[in-house]
């Protein structure tokens, strides 16, 4: 009885960790209920009122099975929305026909033979969905996530099917704690050292989600004490800037007169900015309002434009949608601005190219960022986005430029990624859901 009860506890922790730091994603809401159904039937043999003692039976022999199996038809990402959900109403009706059939006075009683023609398939046919959506996954990032969720369930779940239901149903009894305890146990461990190290079914994220917003908070109280004086120096910039456009129109010398706007230009887009972190320094929100994706990265391409002629840098664009959509126009426009520099940084020699497409996703708009540098290693693409990381070893790079961008992008409510190998180059993805799409 002990060894169920460390079970209970195992698998309702596992429960707490994937609600409290897991995304808010359908396969992470079953895995929850999952949990839940093991954890509350473990305790099944160790309370003594009767009835509550057949519901948590019920949970565990029940509804843990049909738990699983939504779990892995939607994290297996195979089926659509729609088909998921009449697969959701479908696979419960062996379970209610369970109940339904069983006899419930004085405890439920169950027919073990009858419930492993349902019970097992959804289990080994979760397992399969796990192990097939991990073969058939072509990034590289997600193929190693996938792989670290089918090491953590198919195991006990193959120990649940084996010790569990065959036992009950040839031998009509169960003797199995101690095996199903122990897997229970080291996949508890599996787990925690996963979610760590590496990262499982999205709890590493938040982890890292928390230790970022930690150190913005640090760069806020920063900012506040040198944003004063910024604004004095763009003010002095933008008076000289006036004075020496007088003498250049004087001299009617177009090409220099032309250059001198842009710096006016880019003088009143810094302090529009300044004035946006005086009032917010403490957090940064959105002023959303209609922009076009596309006019937004031309514009930032043509701030670019002495950085990218200079070294002989080439961009090429691809454009498969309009890109109307609702968005804070002045912080999207510094996130394309600094993958842009970040583009031309990354190029050993001049010549570099950089590929950008603008396209439609199944999510909502995807912007790529695609570059011909340098690459970087494993390790660095994993910490690119921490606040004062820079792989570039200059005194003028504070490693800030993408963990701004992470913020802005998650305050989109969308997501940056970056997919890098050394000596292939970088390629950045911008996601935005599908609500910002006008």
């Amino acid at each position: 009885m002990e060894r169920l009860i460390y079970s209970a506890v195992v698998d309702l922790a596992l429960a707490g960790f994937l609600s409290l730091y897991g995304p808010k994603q359908a396969s992470n809401r079953w895995a929850v209920l999952f949990f839940v159904f093991v954890g509350l039937g473990s305790l099944s043999d160790a309370v003594t009122y009767s009835d509550l003692r057949s519901f948590f039976f019920f949970l565990l022999q029940a509804c843990a099975p049909y738990g699983f199996a939504m779990f892995a038809i939607a994290y297996s990402d195979k089926m659509t929305r729609r088909v998921q959900k009449v697969l959701a109403y479908a696979l419960i009706l062996p379970p209610v026909i369970t109940l339904f059939i069983s006899p419930l006075r004085p405890e439920i009683r169950f027919d073990f033979v009858l419930m492993l023609l349902w019970a097992a398939p959804y289990y080994l046919g979760g397992c399969f969905l796990l192990v097939y959506s991990y073969i058939g996954e072509k990034d590289r990032v997600k193929r190693k996530y996938r792989l670290l969720a089918m090491c953590f369930f198919v195991p006990p779940i193959i120990a649940i099917v084996v010790f569990d239901r065959i036992n009950r149903a040839v031998n009509q009894h169960f003797d199995g704690y101690l095996s199903i305890t122990i897997v229970a146990w080291c996949g508890f461990a599996f787990f925690l050292v996963a979610a760590i190290r590496f990262g499982i079914l999205g709890v590493r994220i938040k982890f890292e989600k928390q230790l970022h917003d930690q150190k913005i908070k640090g760069i806020a109280t920063g900012a506040a004490m040198y944003n004063h004086a910024m604004k004095n120096r763009i003010i002095n910039i933008d008076m000289l800037t006036g004075r020496v456009k007088e003498w250049v129109e004087s001299q009617r010398n177009e090409q220099i007169n032309n250059d001198i706007e842009r710096i006016m230009a880019e003088t009143q887009q810094v302090m529009h900015m300044v004035k946006r972190i005086q009032k917010q320094i403490e957090d940064v929100e959105l002023e959303e309002e209609p922009a076009n994706a596309i006019d937004m990265m031309k514009l930032a391409l043509h701030s670019n434009r002495h950085l990218l002629e200079g070294k002989s840098f080439t961009v090429t664009t691809e454009y498969s949608v309009i890109g109307d959509m609702t968005c804070d126009k002045l912080h999207l426009q510094e996130v394309f601005n600094n993958l842009i520099i970040n583009a031309v940084d990354a190029a050993e020699n001049e010549g570099g190219s950089l590929a950008i497409g603008i396209h439609e996703s199944k999510g909502g708009i995807r912007i790529d960022f695609a570059d011909n540098g340098k690459g970087m290693s494993k390790e660095a693409a994993t910490r690119i986005f921490d606040p004062f990381y820079s792989t570039k070893q200059r005194e003028e790079n504070f490693g800030l430029g993408l963990s701004y961008c992470r913020m802005i992008m998650r305050k989109h409510g969308g997501s940056i990624k970056a997919v890098s190998h050394p000596g292939e180059g970088t390629i950045f993805t911008l996601r935005f859901p599908k609500y910002r799409k006008l």
